[in-house]
């Protein structure tokens, strides 16, 4: 595992908290769609074994975009933060075990693991039934798309000189 400057640590972590913000903006056919794009942050330090760094930003991220959202007392944060866990460990392991996933292949298993335990966490936590389980196609569909955009974005954002900079 990689050792991450503070300062380095800062910056990736308000980055991905302002795409978070600002992503929270763009006008959503469903409440619970969002592209996920703060997530191509988590992704390139778990890429670059940068994985306490990548941990902490998905703790600030879900805690200060609560705060910045004013939806910190909200379902919605824990929701999100029991997802990105989730989503962590598959990708984690994923990259760990050298399991041969590509960057977009590891963002499309996050992306899909985030919405499975998205569903998950609201039969638990909301519905106390599986209610939520009838949205499971539309959660697979929608995780290999949004973890396909992410992990595009992602690998482009990995060739760039300045983020090489930090990360390597």
């Amino acid at each position: 595992m990689k050792k991450i400057d503070p300062v380095t640590l800062a910056f990736f972590t308000a980055f991905a908290i302002t795409i978070y913000v600002l992503e929270t903006l763009i006008p959503k056919p469903l409440p619970f769609l969002k592209l996920g794009l703060a997530n191509v942050v988590v992704l390139l330090l778990l890429w670059k074994e940068n994985h306490l760094a990548a941990f902490i930003v998905i703790i600030s991220k879900s805690i200060l975009g609560g705060i910045f959202t004013a939806t910190l007392i909200s379902p919605m944060t824990l929701i999100s933060l029991g997802a990105s866990l989730s989503a962590f460990t598959a990708m984690f392991l994923a990259i760990k075990l050298k399991s041969g996933l590509s960057l977009p292949g590891t963002s499309i298993l996050g992306a899909t693991i985030h919405n499975l335990a998205q569903l998950a966490i609201v039969n638990w936590l909301l519905l106390h039934s599986n209610a939520a389980m009838k949205l499971l196609p539309l959660m697979l569909i929608l995780g290999l798309v949004t973890g396909l955009i992410t992990g595009y974005l992602a690998t482009i954002l990995s060739q760039q000189t300045i983020i090489k900079k930090y990360l390597d």
